[in-house]
C-alpha cells in the first residue's frame, strides 16, 4: 500500500517518490540562509530533508490532511495553511525579520508561473529551487542559444542567476504526471539587470515585446510606438527585422533602456 495519501486533482498533486530527486533538490543548504520557506509540502516528502539543516523551516500547504504530517517536523507555528498566491509576505517578514530565504517547492503545474512571478518580487528570497514542467523550464532557462530568448527567461534572468538541477520523469512522482519535470535553481543578483521597483514596467515591456516572438519585431511595435520606432530601434543598435525570440540578453535590455520611460 503507498505512503502517499490519493491525490487531489484540484491542487495539482503529484507526490515526489524519487530519492535522488529528492536528495538533488534539498542539498546543498545555499549560504547565509536564514529560514527555509517550502511551497506545497503535501505528505512531508522535501520537508524532513531540508529539516535537518538546523534553520527554521516554514511550509505553505492547501490540503488540510497533511497538517498532522508537517506539525511534528516543522512545529504547529511554521504550518501555513492556504494559498501560496495568497500568502502575506508583508506579514511573515515583517514578524520574523528574515533577509535571506531559501525557497524549495515541487510546483503546482498550473500556478507555477504566477508563483515564480511572485516570489521573484520579494528581494529576501534569495535562493530558490523549484520543480516545473519541462516546457515551461525551457522558458525560464535553457542551454539553446539561438532562437531561445522569452519574456519568462528575460525577466527571471534580470532577477536571478538560474541553473538546471535535475530531470525527474514522470516515474519521479506518484502519481506520474503526463509530462516530464525540471527542476531549477535560482540565485538572486547580487544587482539585478532591472530594478526590482521597476519590475512591472519591465513585465509589461516584455509582454508587447514577446506576444509574438517569431514575427519580426519592428513591424509589430511599430503599431505601438508609432514613427518614432525606427528611431528607438537606432539607438537600441538592434536591426527592425529581428525576431524577439533571436534577441540576446544584453539586447532586451538595450531596448527596454531607451523605451522605458515612455511605457
Amino acid at each position: 500500500m503507498s505512503r502517499f495519501p490519493q491525490a487531489n486533482k484540484s491542487f495539482g498533486q503529484h507526490f515526489l517518490s524519487s530519492p535522488s530527486v529528492i536528495t538533488k533538490i534539498t542539498t546543498p543548504l545555499p549560504p547565509n540562509i536564514d529560514a527555509i520557506v517550502e511551497v506545497g509540502p503535501g505528505p512531508a516528502v522535501l520537508t524532513p530533508h531540508l529539516a535537518k539543516y538546523g534553520v527554521p523551516v516554514h511550509v505553505l500547504e492547501m490540503d488540510q490532511r497533511f497538517v498532522e504530517l508537517l506539525t511534528p517536523v516543522v512545529g504547529e507555528k511554521n504550518v501555513h495553511m492556504g494559498d501560496a498566491l495568497e500568502f502575506n509576505w508583508k506579514q511573515f517578514l515583517g514578524e520574523n525579520k528574515y533577509r535571506s530565504i531559501w525557497l524549495v517547492s515541487n510546483l503546482p503545474y498550473n500556478v507555477s508561473v504566477p508563483l515564480t512571478l511572485s516570489f521573484l518580487r520579494i528581494p529576501e528570497i534569495t535562493h530558490m529551487t523549484l520543480m516545473y514542467q519541462k516546457e515551461v523550464a525551457e522558458k525560464i532557462f535553457t542551454r539553446e542559444q539561438k532562437n531561445s530568448m522569452g519574456s519568462l527567461l528575460a525577466l527571471c534572468s534580470s532577477q536571478f542567476h538560474v541553473n538546471h538541477v535535475v530531470h525527474a520523469p514522470p516515474g519521479a512522482f506518484v502519481p506520474p504526471p503526463k509530462v516530464d519535470s525540471q527542476v531549477l535553481g535560482f540565485k538572486r543578483r547580487e544587482t539585478p539587470l532591472v530594478a526590482l521597483l521597476e519590475i512591472d514596467r519591465y513585465e509589461k515591456f516584455l509582454r508587447l515585446v514577446f506576444a509574438q516572438r517569431r514575427k519580426q519585431l519592428g513591424g509589430i511595435l511599430r503599431s505601438e510606438w508609432g514613427e518614432k520606432t525606427e528611431e528607438y530601434f537606432r539607438e537600441a543598435e538592434i536591426p527592425m527585422m529581428i525576431r524577439a525570440e533571436a534577441l540576446t540578453m544584453g539586447q532586451v535590455l538595450k531596448l527596454y533602456s531607451v523605451i522605458r520611460l515612455i511605457l
